[in-house]
């Protein structure tokens, strides 16, 4: 984790230390709402199915209302049977198809809900645009040691603020914003007629 520019006299050049030894990966994992960072959580390793469900399930979750409905991408581990069998345990709806499911049905009994993003749509995710800024600002202290690390994560967290995470929001939802397209004129003969055409709004982030 270091910085990946820096400036310098335009003569002359930047210089910085970079470890040969990066240790052990360290995974930092985050909500986001609308007021800012939820249940941040770093462990050293890679996330898989088991570390997910059980986040989700005792970080998260206690900290929603119960009509929550939490967004997350299509990572693998999110996926995996061990993680949804977990969240279903703690009352957590799965919901693999947005196509096919209602969330307005008997909204009394939906309980929390966990919907996935489309595949490949990183700009739909506020929490992209949080993790770097994140990334960037614990780069920045330079930090060399596991412990120095995870002090780093959390100033980084700390300079994370409301109007950020609004923005984020802001930003998600115009990317799946339904686009506007020309309209089809039909040129066919006499009575020929102009109609503009329809285009459904791509799924993301509720809010």
């Amino acid at each position: 984790m270091t910085r990946r520019y820096g400036r310098a006299p335009a003569s002359g050049r930047a210089y910085g230390n970079v470890p040969v030894n990066t240790g052990a990966a360290i995974t930092l994992v985050l909500g986001l709402g609308l007021q800012g960072i939820v249940a941040p959580f770093a462990f050293e390793g890679a996330m898989n199915g088991h570390v997910f469900g059980g986040y989700l399930s005792d970080q998260v979750v206690p900290l929603l209302p119960p009509d929550a409905i939490v967004v997350v991408d299509n990572l693998s581990s999110h996926h995996a049977e061990e993680a949804c069998d977990t969240l279903v345990e703690h009352g957590i709806v799965v919901v693999e198809d947005l196509s096919a499911h209602h969330a307005c049905d008997a909204p009394e009994e939906r309980g929390i809900e966990m919907w996935f993003l489309p595949p490949y749509s990183p700009e739909m995710s506020p929490a992209e645009e949080c993790g770097s800024k994140v990334k960037a600002i614990t780069r920045a202290e330079d930090p060399r040691t596991a412990s120095a690390l995870i002090d780093a994560m959390g100033h980084a967290i700390g300079k994370v603020t409301p109007q950020d995470a609004q923005g984020w929001f802001d930003h998600a939802r115009r990317d799946r914003a339904p686009r506007p397209r020309p309209k089809v004129t039909d040129h066919g003969g006499e009575g020929g007629s102009c109609a503009p055409t329809s285009d459904q709004p791509r799924a993301g982030p509720s809010g």
